[in-house]
């Protein structure tokens, strides 16, 4: 899900200075440009023009942008799904595209008794009638075990924190890398499972979660990359693995 933000541009003339700026090949000024086509904010919404000035934004260095474009492809928001160019824009490696094809939503009431379990030892705050009562269960093992990621700790102004719970040994248990499964928003969203596979399980790149093994600048946000050993998720970082 979009979190962009951009300026009033209500003002026509703000608009048109806004464009020029664009067209002159301003990477800020593209993004919100970009944006603007995306939501139908002050232009007609096209989908096709977000794209191409986003595209120009992001080829110009708008790390902003190519979080959008990655998140546009994703989701397949007025495009057509396409996986391994949201892992390019990402910056994530080879998608397991058949796997994040196969995700699908889930509510409390879809878990199995295991994962409820984990959840209230882990004192999750959230259940039946609770706003954030969704997650996802998605493939995780390299033999086609499911894994469930859920929300576990609401916020009251964005997104929350999650776990991501899976069977290891036959036993339910909570995997989630000791950084958290951060800003966890929709389901089977920004969640990339990988081709890449270690221990039984695939790797997983969390675009929005920049690694902590860099220092991460306005334009510069390595993505997280969590690889299973010790029956556990571990944030490793790009170099290391890919």
């Amino acid at each position: 899900m979009s979190f962009a933000q951009v300026g009033n541009y209500s003002d026509p003339a703000k608009l048109k200075d806004l464009q020029s700026k664009a067209e002159r090949g301003n990477p800020h000024a593209q993004y919100e440009l970009g944006i603007l086509y995306e939501f139908g904010d002050w232009v007609p919404k096209n989908i096709p023009e977000a794209v191409k000035w986003l595209d120009k934004s992001a080829s110009g260095g708008d790390l902003r942008a190519r979080q959008e474009l990655g998140g546009i492809y994703f989701e397949g928001r007025g495009v057509p799904q396409d996986f391994n160019q949201a892992a390019r824009w990402f910056g994530c490696a080879k998608p397991a595209s058949a796997i994040l094809a196969s995700c699908r939503s889930v509510s409390y009431n879809d878990l199995p008794g295991g994962v409820v379990h984990i959840l209230k030892l882990k004192k999750c705050d959230v259940g039946p009638g609770s706003n954030y009562d969704y997650g996802s269960i998605v493939n995780l093992g390299t033999d086609g075990s499911s894994a469930y990621d859920f929300c576990c700790w609401e916020s009251a102004h964005g997104p929350c924190g999650a776990l991501v719970i899976a069977k290891v040994g036959g036993k339910w248990r909570d995997t989630t890398d000791s950084h958290g499964l951060l800003g966890f928003d929709v389901a089977c969203g920004d969640f990339v499972v990988l081709e890449a596979q270690h221990n039984g399980f695939h790797d997983v790149c969390i675009p929005d979660q920049c690694s902590t093994a860099q220092l991460v600048t306005a334009n510069s946000c390595r993505p997280t990359i969590w690889s299973f050993s010790n029956n556990r998720y571990r944030s490793v970082t790009s170099l290391e693995r890919h």
